[in-house]
Formats: structure tokens, sequence, C-alpha cells
């Protein structure tokens, strides 16, 4: 099945989940662990794929502040797979700051929502 796959519809299917992270903080919390494994398990099954890391934040703070760390976030999201054996290289990593939410109310749980990682399949 994968082999028939397009790089669009792979993405579409969300095989890497997002990861959250708490308030101004860019350490991976203790419960987004399984879920990292759970990516590097797809991506070591599927050694040729490579993919972007996103880093993202919600709207509060300076645009700056926000891209820097969504920046922060994407480098702990791709260091935390080396470390769990993925290549580097297989990894790109970009902050989108607070410029692409998922959510645009201003509340906590919305807030929540935006402060994450997002994997992008660049190829397969």
């Amino acid at each position: 099945m994968f082999a028939k796959k397009t790089v669009d519809e792979l993405n579409k299917e969300m095989p890497l989940a997002d990861v959250s992270f708490d308030y101004d903080m860019s350490t991976i919390r203790d419960d987004q662990r399984a879920l990292l494994q759970k990516n590097a398990d797809y991506l070591r099954r599927w050694t040729s794929v490579r993919v972007t890391v996103e880093g993202h934040a919600d709207a509060r703070g300076t645009n700056e502040y926000n891209l820097a760390l969504g920046e922060r976030r994407g480098n702990a999201v791709r260091d935390y797979l080396v470390g769990l054996g993925i290549a580097a290289e297989r990894m790109v990593v970009i902050s989108k700051g607070e410029e692409t939410p998922l959510c645009t109310d201003e509340t906590e749980g919305c807030f929540a929502r935006n402060r994450r990682g997002h994997f992008i399949i660049t190829a397969k």
C-alpha cells in the first residue's frame, strides 16, 4: 500500500502525529514520548521517508519570539527522534511561529492546539 501512495496522500493520512508542547516551553513532555516512539517506528519502517518538522506557537508573544520558540520546538522534536536512532539528515526543521494556527479562538484549549511540532512528509 505504501508504495502506491503519493506524498500528498500520505500527508492527508497523517501517519506521523503532532507533538504537543506546554505554554512557553520547548521541552518534550513525558506524555508525548510514546507518540514520538511511534513516529520513530514509522520512520524506521519506511527508511526512504524524509520529513519537515514544523515548530508552531500560539498567538501570545511577539512574532519574533514565537518564531524562535517554534524553531526550538522543531529542533527538540528532531533531536528526540535522532536520540531514537532516526538520521538527522532525514529531517528539516522550520519554524512557523504563530503564522499557521490550527485554531483561532482566544481560549486556552485553542492555544494548546497551536503549540505543536507538526510533520510533513516531503519524500518517500
